[in-house]
C-alpha cells in the first residue's frame, strides 16, 4: 500500500458509487419486485426446515421446491383473486350505470320527500338546488372513465407479467443464495454484529407482521364483512374484498365500505337491514379488528397504533397499495436506526472519562 498514488482510494469510492448507481439504474424498473421477493424470501426460508433431509442438503433444490411452493400457494391465488375481483368490478360499474338510467337517483329522492321529516328538511328537499340530471351525467361518464381504467390495466398485463416473471426469479436467488448475499452486505456495513443482526430481525418482525398478520388478519376481516353483507342484501363478494384492502387502514378502514353501505340500505327501505348491518359490525367485525390486529401490528413492528396507522397512510400516498408494506417497514427500521445512534452516542460519552489525561506523577520506577 506504500507505493499507491494518493488519488488510490477516492478513486475506488468513485468507481464503487460509479458501479452502484449503474446497478441500481438498471434494477431500478423492477424495485417493487425486489422488494416483495425480500420479504417473501424471509418469510418463506424457515419452511426449509420442514423439507426431507435430502433436499435440504441440495441448495438448488430446496430453492426450487421453496419458490414452486410460493408460486403455488401464493402468487397463483392472488392473481385469480385479482381476476374475480375485476369481473366483479365490472358487472358492479354496468350495473350501477343501468341503476342511474332508469332514474333510480329520482327514486330515492322521491322516497325522501315521503320521509317523516322536520318542516326545514322537507322544504330543503323540494327547494333543493341541486341538479339530478347533472349527478346522473356525472356518475355515467365516471363509469365510462372505469371502462377506460379497466381497458388500460388489461394493457398493462404484460407488464405485471413481466414484473412477477422477476420477482419469481429474485425470490429463486434469495432463497439459493441468500446466506452469501448476507455476509457480503456484512462485510460492506461498518456497523456491529450486533447491530447488523437487529436489523435484520427488524425486518423479518415487521414483514411478518405485515404480511401475515395485518394481512392475515384483513382477510378475515373481509371474510366476515362479506358474510355481514351477503345477509344484508349487498354484493358480497367485490365489496368483501375492498373490505380487505380498507381494512389495512387502522381505525377507519372499514368506515368507508360500511357506512355507504348502512346509508343505502336506509335509502332503500331495508331499514331492519340497515339496524343489522351497524349492529354486526359494531359487534362482530370490530371484535376481529380490535383484538387481532394490534396484537400483530404494535407487538411485531414495535411501534404504537399511532405510528402504525400514520406510516400505512404515509406509505399509501408515496407508494399507493404497496405503501401498506412499505410505510410500516421503512417506519420500524427508521425507529430502529434512531435507536442505534442513540446507543452509539451513549458509548461515546462513557469512553471519554477513559481518554483524559492521567493525574501527574513520577515515571514508573522512580520515587
Amino acid at each position: 500500500m506504500g507505493n499507491t498514488p494518493g488519488f488510490y482510494r477516492p478513486f475506488l469510492l468513485a468507481t464503487f458509487l460509479a458501479a452502484v448507481s449503474i446497478m441500481a439504474t438498471l434494477l431500478w424498473p423492477f424495485r417493487h419486485a425486489m422488494v416483495i421477493a425480500l420479504v417473501l424470501a424471509t418469510l418463506v426460508r424457515p419452511l426449509g426446515a420442514w423439507l426431507p433431509r435430502f433436499m435440504r442438503a441440495r441448495r438448488l433444490l430446496a430453492a426450487t421446491t421453496l419458490t414452486l411452493l410460493t408460486v403455488l400457494f401464493v402468487l397463483l391465488p392472488l392473481a385469480g383473486l385479482l381476476t374475480l375481483l375485476t369481473s366483479e368490478a365490472v358487472t358492479f360499474v354496468q350495473t350501477a350505470a343501468a341503476w342511474f338510467k332508469a332514474g333510480g337517483l329520482h327514486d330515492i329522492v322521491a322516497w325522501a320527500r315521503t320521509l317523516p321529516l322536520p318542516g326545514w328538511a322537507k322544504a330543503y328537499l323540494v327547494a333543493s338546488p341541486i341538479d339530478l340530471h347533472k349527478i346522473e351525467a356525472w356518475a355515467l361518464a365516471s363509469g365510462g372513465d372505469i371502462g377506460l381504467w379497466f381497458l388500460w390495466a388489461g394493457k398493462g398485463v404484460a407488464n405485471i407479467g413481466l414484473q412477477l416473471f422477476v420477482l419469481v426469479m429474485f425470490l429463486f436467488y434469495l432463497l439459493a443464495e441468500g446466506e452469501f448475499l448476507t455476509e457480503r452486505l456484512r462485510r460492506a456495513s461498518p456497523l456491529r454484529r450486533d447491530q447488523e443482526d437487529a436489523i435484520i430481525a427488524r425486518f423479518k418482525a415487521v414483514s411478518r407482521s405485515v404480511l401475515l398478520g395485518g394481512l392475515g388478519t384483513s382477510l378475515a376481516i373481509g371474510l366476515v364483512t362479506g358474510v355481514g353483507l351477503w345477509i344484508a342484501g349487498i354484493t358480497p363478494f367485490l365489496w368483501g374484498a375492498v373490505a380487505v384492502i380498507a381494512s389495512l387502514i387502522p381505525v377507519v378502514g372499514l368506515s368507508l365500505i360500511l357506512i355507504p353501505s348502512i346509508i343505502y340500505l336506509v335509502a332503500t327501505g331495508s331499514w331492519k337491514m340497515a339496524i343489522f348491518l351497524a349492529l354486526y359490525w359494531l359487534l362482530v367485525i370490530n371484535s376481529v379488528d380490535n383484538v387481532v390486529r394490534p396484537l400483530f401490528m404494535r407487538g411485531q413492528a414495535r411501534m404504537s397504533l399511532v405510528w402504525v396507522f400514520v406510516s400505512i397512510l404515509g406509505g399509501i400516498l408515496l407508494f399507493g397499495p404497496l405503501g401498506l408494506l412499505y410505510g410500516p417497514l421503512a417506519l420500524s427500521i427508521s425507529f430502529l436506526f434512531f435507536d442505534i445512534f442513540l446507543e452509539a452516542q451513549g458509548e461515546t460519552e462513557d469512553r471519554q472519562p477513559c481518554q483524559a489525561t492521567p493525574e501527574a506523577g513520577p515515571p514508573e520506577g522512580e520515587g
